[in-house]
């Protein structure tokens, strides 16, 4: 049995390490294998939280979930008081098309064979294929921006930097984040890292630069 208990900071605030331990406790009274998976946030703050368990159907969800709640998962998953049903049936989620998202509390985000199962590592693969010149150009053309509020084209970015002189060439992740009523990009590093190294590395073999950084604000936990 497969369960799956957010371990970013939302989840964490409202308690998600003590369901954790909860879960794995009433699994070894009863005796049950159980495998509990940390996954990252699906978004949905107002049920963290959210555990879900993986079942034939897909995966079922559960929330705002509470440690006290954690026996009867196993005693009645169907008639348990927080059930919510098929996680993509909440209407939450019914109508979106995840793509910056698409992994994000899907998989382990610890978990390196997890990203590639998920198609992960895919882009850089086909990256290393190319010279730096024809990833530019590709970016370019995909009209990809930046997710700053300025939705500043990448490819012009990537191709000025490429352009410029100088031996040491760096590229910094931006995770300054100024609204905390958002912190999409904390979603992003906490439910899909080897994503955003990942994009780092495309973005430095584009460009020539063969070191990074990550910025992050002081505020983040």
């Amino acid at each position: 049995m497969k369960i799956f208990v957010p371990a970013d900071a939302f989840a964490r605030a409202l308690g998600s390490d003590a369901v954790a331990d909860a879960i794995a406790a009433a699994a070894a009274a009863r005796g049950v294998s159980v495998q509990i998976v940390r996954n990252g946030s699906r978004g949905m703050v107002w049920l963290e939280p959210l555990v879900e368990l993986d079942a034939p159907e897909g995966r079922m969800a559960f929330g705002p979930f509470a440690a006290e709640d954690a026996g009867a998962l196993f005693d009645a998953p169907d008639a348990h008081p927080k059930a919510l049903g098929p996680t993509e049936e909440i209407a939450f989620f019914k109508r979106q098309t995840r793509l910056t998202f698409a992994r994000v509390g899907v998989i382990d985000p610890l978990d390196l064979a997890d990203y590639q199962a998920h198609g992960g590592l895919a882009g850089l693969r086909r990256a290393l294929a190319m010279a730096p010149e024809g990833i530019v150009a590709e970016v370019v053309e995909s009209g990809l921006r930046g997710r700053g509020g300025a939705g500043f084209p990448t490819g012009i970015k990537w191709r000025t930097v490429a352009a410029a002189p100088g031996p040491q060439k760096y590229i910094v992740c931006n995770a300054d984040e100024g609204d905390s009523g958002t912190f999409a990009d904390r979603m992003l590093i906490e439910g899909d890292p080897f994503a955003l190294i990942e994009g780092m590395v495309i973005a430095g073999l584009a460009v020539g630069a063969d070191r990074g950084f990550v910025y992050l604000r002081s505020e983040y936990p």
